[in-house]
């Protein structure tokens, strides 16, 4: 009777165990693109991501059920903003907004960025363009992260003010065309 009570809480334990590691171990979900973009949405932090380029077709979309923390890493590689990254929210999927979609956008295969909009085309995947709805964070918020994703070289959106109070901002994407694109670039989603 002993060895099946002992049996019994081993078997108990090791639930546990395995019970906690799944709640603290995050499912990483990894896309990598030729190409990134980040579209001003509005207002601060908002931001539209577009990945363009090598992306797999079967990429699923409209998928994106609650806020999931992000992280967008630029590669060293690329000829602007080489190694930073930064700390994203995914915006919640809706009818009217699917996250993440597949875009083709003004400007074609260019990648102009003349406009946020998806354009309504009968195929959607011909630029192999991927849009995310974000919400920019401060690097702080990496503690947030799970830790194979907390030491980058972060950057943020504010970053303080110049002489006529104009907030001053390190976000990739924010320069003059042709600069406003970076990559390879991949973008680490914590589920």
């Amino acid at each position: 009777m002993k060895s099946l009570s002992f049996i019994i809480k081993l078997f108990f334990c090791f639930f546990l165990f395995v019970s906690i590691g799944k709640i603290y171990a995050a499912d990483i979900i990894t896309i990598k693109a030729n190409e990134g973009r980040f579209y001003f949405a509005g207002l601060y932090p908002s931001y539209i991501l577009y990945l363009q380029g090598g992306i797999p077709e079967d990429t699923a979309s409209a998928w994106v059920d609650k806020t999931y923390w992000a992280v967008i890493e630029v590669d060293s590689s690329s000829r602007v903003h080489a190694g930073e990254s930064v700390i994203v929210k995914l915006k919640k999927t809706s009818t009217a907004s699917p996250q993440p979609e597949w875009c083709v956008t003004e400007g074609g295969a260019e990648f102009a960025g003349k406009g946020p909009a998806c354009l309504n085309t009968d195929n959607p995947k011909k630029m192999n363009q991927l849009r995310f709805k974000v919400t920019v964070q401060y690097k702080e918020t990496a503690e947030n992260l799970p830790a194979e994703l907390q030491d980058k070289n972060w950057v943020q959106y504010e970053v303080g003010y110049d002489e006529n109070g104009v907030s001053l901002n390190e976000l990739p994407g924010r320069l003059a065309p042709p600069d406003h694109t970076f990559g390879p670039v991949t973008l680490h989603i914590v589920k």
